[in-house]
C-alpha cells in the first residue's frame, strides 16, 4: 500500500514503531543481555573473570588506528596483540576494568603503565583470540548473512 491509502492515525502508529525499533536497534550496546561473561582459566583453576560489553564502529577503528605500527601510513601493518588488547580493555565493564585492568598494585608489580599492558601481559595469544571472537560475536559482526537480509 502507498502512504496515501493509509489514515493519518495508522501513518502515525507505523512511524511511532518505526521510531521504537530504530532505537531499540541504536541502543545494541546497553543492556545486560549484550554483555559477556569471560572466565580466565588455566590448569582447570579459575584464575579471574570479567564482563565485556559490545564496541561500537568507532571504538574498533580507534583500536586500529592506534596500534599501527606505523600510524603515519593508514595501510602499515597491525599490532595484532596490542589491537586485541586494546579491544578487550575498552569492552571490558568500567568495575571489572578498574578492578583488574586500572588496577595499580598491578602495574606496579608488572611494571607497565596502562590498562592495555595488563591486558597484553595477563592472557595468552589464544585467550585475546578468543575474547576478540567474542567481542565480534557480540558485536553482531558473526551473524549470518541470511539472518539479516531477507527477501521480500
Amino acid at each position: 500500500m502507498a502512504a496515501k491509502d493509509y489514515t493519518e492515525t495508522q501513518l502515525e502508529k507505523i512511524e511511532g514503531d518505526i521510531v521504537n525499533a530504530l532505537m531499540e536497534a541504536a541502543s545494541f550496546r546497553s543492556g545486560e543481555d549484550k554483555r559477556r561473561k569471560v572466565l580466565i582459566k588455566r590448569n582447570d583453576k579459575i584464575l579471574f573473570e570479567f564482563t565485556v560489553e559490545p564496541l561500537n564502529e568507532d571504538d574498533w577503528s580507534r583500536c586500529r588506528r592506534e596500534n599501527l605500527k606505523n600510524k603515519n601510513k593508514p595501510t602499515e601493518e597491525l599490532n595484532n596483540a596490542r589491537y586485541l588488547a586494546q579491544a578487550i580493555f575498552m569492552a571490558t565493564i568500567d568495575e571489572d576494568k578498574k578492578r583488574l585492568w586500572n588496577n595499580r598494585e598491578v602495574w606496579r608489580k608488572l611494571n607497565v603503565g596502562s590498562g592495555v599492558d595488563v591486558v597484553n601481559l595477563v592472557l595468552t595469544p589464544g585467550e585475546k583470540a578468543k575474547i576478540g571472537e567474542v567481542l565480534l560475536d557480540i558485536g553482531g559482526y558473526n551473524d549470518e548473512l541470511d539472518d539479516l537480509i531477507k527477501n521480500a
